[in-house]
């Protein structure tokens, strides 16, 4: 007769240790899945690219990019003003303003070193990393193939072959034989019955898996193309002595490994509107490098969520800036943050007139009367959000052609930010991206594309004599990781701001 009590006690015992095994990692199961999500993706991504570029910077880097970020102070000029200012001096924070002007001075009585000279040392390491993708797209398109050819490229050959495939149209009309006498055969994908090859092996000679779709297809290389080292183009090269520092801009931050990082919550001033505005500090940089004057007229060409046009109207400079951005859900968030900072920003006849926003594509934007300064923060694959969130991730597989082709975007809206200055204008080209290819690559190949195709010419301000100004409150990239354009914001654990990319421009013809 059967026990019910010991089968179910038994049971009990099983089900038991099936948990503790189960469990025993004290790591749900769920999370020992193997990391396939964009982020991962991106990070691999990076190991493999960026480690190739910056060599053994790029560990320190990687392990600030996955740390909690690092922001700075905006004080409103239109809230609480030195009463915000108070309580962030007893927090320990400093003004932005007297560390540059300290740092400056040190260096001006004890650092007698020239500054270091830009050199071009990465370029032989994105050339091999090029290199290497090109070996893999051909290896992948051309597996075990014999007639191998030296280079995949879309726009030639394989571009052509593509093209007839999407307009059969002009062969509708052609017999099948009038085809066949005009059509030429590859003799070199002449299979001699003699030797004996299966059919499995003449797969080799066609891989129709990979063909399929083709059509749609972006090489992982024509990504890294944009990095070019040809100067057949006017490129000027100067020196700025100085960056111009707004009076009335109030930025606090803490030092450089200082033990304070964070600051509270931003809370409603009397007036209603926020008391500061955080930010990362390369974005503040990108501000200062515009270097704004009174009454000038300013274009934000990609503006959302806001926060750079929002510090270039503390400044209480700009006459009229046009804040720009062909997203619907972005541009909304530019108008909250104007609503929050802005005193009756809605109702107020002078925001009106001062504050223009606007919905274009940037790479389509035309204006009539010109600009004194252009700012195109470019869109880009935000590295340090492509390393810790999923959502709305450049890597994720959907956008992987829309990854691929951002530095054609970003090139196309730098050569119309030129277009859009006035001659003796400046335009300064900002992403928040480690990638030489969207960062000096797509300057370079703007300038020379604008030169050739509009006849402009823009010479490239170095900020490395001012930018000293900035060494006790965050890490500049040197050596492998100094750009030659422009100044790169590195992140790092003691001052985990970026990563941005600044690079100025000023148009002279």
């Amino acid at each position: 007769m059967l026990n019910i009590s010991n089968i179910y006690r038994n049971a009990c015992v099983s089900t038991y240790i099936a948990q503790q095994v189960r469990f025993k990692t004290k790591i749900h199961w769920a999370k020992l899945k193997k990391k396939t999500g964009p982020k991962y993706k991106a990070l691999n991504h990076f190991d493999e690219f960026y480690g190739s570029v910056f060599g053994n910077k790029w560990q320190p880097m990687r392990e600030a990019l996955l740390r909690r970020s690092k922001y700075v102070a905006v004080v409103n000029n239109y809230g609480d003003t030195e009463k915000t200012m108070d309580e962030l001096t007893n927090r320990g924070a400093h003004c932005l303003k007297k560390l540059i002007s300290v740092q400056q001075e040190y260096h001006k009585q004890y650092d007698k070193t020239p500054p270091e000279v830009k050199t071009e040392q990465q370029s032989p390491r994105i050339e091999a990393f090029m290199e290497r993708q090109r070996t893999e797209e051909i290896s992948n398109i051309y597996p075990n193939a014999d007639n191998i050819p030296e280079k995949l490229d879309i726009g030639g050959e394989e571009e052509n072959f593509l093209k007839k495939k999407k307009e059969p149209v002009a062969y509708q009309n052609r017999t099948l034989e009038e085809s066949i006498a005009e059509a030429k055969i590859d003799e070199s994908r002449i299979i001699d019955p003699s030797l004996g090859i299966t059919s499995e092996s003449l797969y080799q000679f066609l891989p129709a898996t990979k063909l399929k779709g083709m059509d749609d297809w972006v090489p992982e290389s024509q990504h890294y193309s944009y990095f070019s080292k040809d100067n057949d183009f006017p490129l000027v090269i100067e020196p700025e002595a100085e960056l111009n520092y707004p009076e009335h801009l109030k930025v606090y931050t803490y030092e450089m490994d200082s033990e304070s990082t964070s600051f509270p919550e931003p809370k409603r001033s009397q007036t209603g509107v926020y008391n500061y505005y955080p930010m990362d500090c390369g974005s503040v940089l990108a501000v200062l490098a515009l270097g704004l004057n009174p009454g000038d007229r300013v274009l934000d060409l990609c503006s959302a969520p806001g926060g750079k046009a929002l510090v270039a109207l503390q400044t209480l400079l700009p006459d009229v800036i046009i804040c720009n951005d062909v997203s619907i859900s972005r541009s909304n968030r530019t108008q909250k943050i104007f609503r929050d900072y802005l005193i009756d920003f809605e109702t107020s006849n002078k925001w009106r007139e001062r504050v223009i926003l606007k919905r274009v594509d940037g790479r389509n934007f035309v204006d009539d009367h010109g600009f004194d300064k252009v700012l195109v923060d470019v869109p880009c694959t935000t590295d340090r959000h492509s390393v810790n969130e999923d959502e709305n991730n450049m890597f994720r597989p959907d956008r992987i052609k829309e990854r691929l082709r951002i530095p054609e975007m970003q090139s196309q809206l730098l050569v119309n930010a030129l277009k859009l200055a006035k001659v003796g204008g400046t335009v300064v080209y900002s992403t928040c991206s480690l990638s030489p290819i969207q960062n000096d690559g797509v300057v370079h190949m703007a300038l020379k594309y604008a030169f050739e195709t509009h006849g402009l010419v823009a010479a490239v301000k170095d900020l490395t004599i001012p930018m000293v100004g900035f060494s006790s409150t965050l890490v500049l990239g040197s050596d492998s990781a100094r750009p030659k354009y422009g100044q790169l914001v590195t992140p790092s654990i003691g001052a985990n701001f970026g990563p941005s990319y600044i690079a100025k421009l000023v148009r002279v013809r």
